[in-house]
């Protein structure tokens, strides 16, 4: 795909085509990056005020622990919490706690918070998609939360495959055991006793 195709992609989402001249505003402020596995999009202890897209691929958001470990606290893919920002640096002015990394060979639109935010301000039908895909990602944060905490770890497995099967299919194991606060060899285990 060309950088055209790729815009054409988050166009499609915004469901702006009726807005000839803020689609062409966004498109002058935009930039298309492709980013090999592992590949930082969003690195530790950076300032990042860019909103990202995913137009294609999927990306692991890991949170480094004092001892430098990196932990797994979300998965995006094209379809799954697709838009992303640095929250750290945008809304608390703070170098980030976490970084985002290619979970894959992946492509992403990436533009200027501070330009959208301007825009979105002048714009109501703007305003209303980025107020429902925030909440979007936000209620799936707190889902996964909300059952994590809630739940023995062979129940939300059970609830990861029955409600987020795609996680299984596209991230390694030893992220989701992360993600999960588990070992790989007890992700195994539990694997085995699950039957579907």
């Amino acid at each position: 795909m060309d950088r055209t195709q790729y815009f054409d992609l988050l166009v499609s989402k915004l469901s702006r085509q009726d807005n000839s001249d803020l689609i062409s505003r966004i498109e002058s402020k935009c930039d298309i990056l492709t980013l090999d596995k592992n590949e930082p999009l969003i690195a530790f202890q950076s300032n990042n005020r860019k909103i990202y897209f995913i137009a294609q691929g999927s990306f692991i958001r890991n949170i480094i622990t004092s001892q430098g470990e990196e932990k797994t606290v979300m998965f995006h893919t094209e379809s799954f919490c697709e838009f992303f920002k640095s929250y750290d640096t945008v809304y608390f002015h703070k170098k980030t706690n976490y970084e985002i990394k290619a979970n894959e060979k992946s492509v992403v639109v990436s533009v200027d918070f501070d330009f959208l935010f301007q825009q979105i301000q002048n714009d109501i039908k703007l305003l209303q998609f980025y107020t429902h895909e925030t909440e979007k990602l936000f209620v799936n944060i707190d889902l996964f939360r909300n059952f994590q905490l809630g739940l023995t770890s062979e129940e939300y497995l059970k609830w990861l495959y029955e409600n987020y099967p795609f996680i299984f299919q596209r991230f390694a194991s030893q992220n989701i055991a992360s993600f999960m606060g588990i070992t790989n060899v007890w992700l195994s285990n539990l694997k085995a006793k699950l039957t579907f």
